[in-house]
């Protein structure tokens, strides 16, 4: 039988819809207060948004896109945004998906895990990469390792589930370990 991540390469470079997967979590989840590193074009931030009452894009490069009146953009660094801007600003939602090297993507995670709500979420995109040509750093380069380092050193803290989806997307749940009820 053919592995999940490879039923749908060779390329296009990414065969599952983040954003439209993404959407319909928001749906459900209607975050008070998004945050997104790592904007590029806008189009992810401007779908999710709608879902959102105050969403937060973070970029170093302005997308040309026309955001509605629920979106601030800041043209900056993840860590002048999350060090010195919004160290005290808290989320109920964020997405890293701004340099994909394992140290930068790492430190964009443990930058935002403290101003997540318990229950909130973290998304990671770029977390499976289906063949080596994907490490690229254009790509998914090596975020993959900040998942596996989440699994291995944040287990009291956070549920994870990375989807085997080319380019793979990682899904992490502010939680105290076996809380399951929230009454608890």
């Amino acid at each position: 039988m053919t592995p999940i991540h490879l039923r749908n390469v060779p390329p296009p470079w990414e065969t599952f819809n983040h954003t439209k997967f993404m959407e319909h979590i928001f749906m459900w989840l209607k975050p008070e207060q998004y945050l997104e590193l790592g904007v590029r074009e806008g189009h992810n931030l401007n779908s999710v948004s709608n879902y959102c009452i105050k969403s937060i894009g973070v970029d170093l490069q302005e997308p040309h896109i026309q955001f509605g009146s629920n979106v601030e953009f800041y043209k900056m660094t993840t860590d002048d945004f999350l060090t010195d801007f919004a160290k005290d600003w808290v989320y109920d939602a964020v997405f890293i998906d701004a340099d994909h090297s394992y140290e930068q993507s790492l430190k964009d995670f443990e930058n935002v895990k403290n101003n997540v709500i318990e229950d909130g979420f973290i998304f990671l995109h770029d977390t499976y990469p289906y063949d080596e040509i994907m490490f690229d750093p254009g790509l998914s380069h090596e975020v993959y390792k900040t998942a596996l380092y989440i699994k291995e050193n944040y287990i009291d803290e956070f549920e994870i589930l990375t989807l085997p989806f080319n380019p793979g997307f990682t899904i992490v749940k502010k939680m105290k370990r076996n809380k399951q009820l929230i009454y608890l």
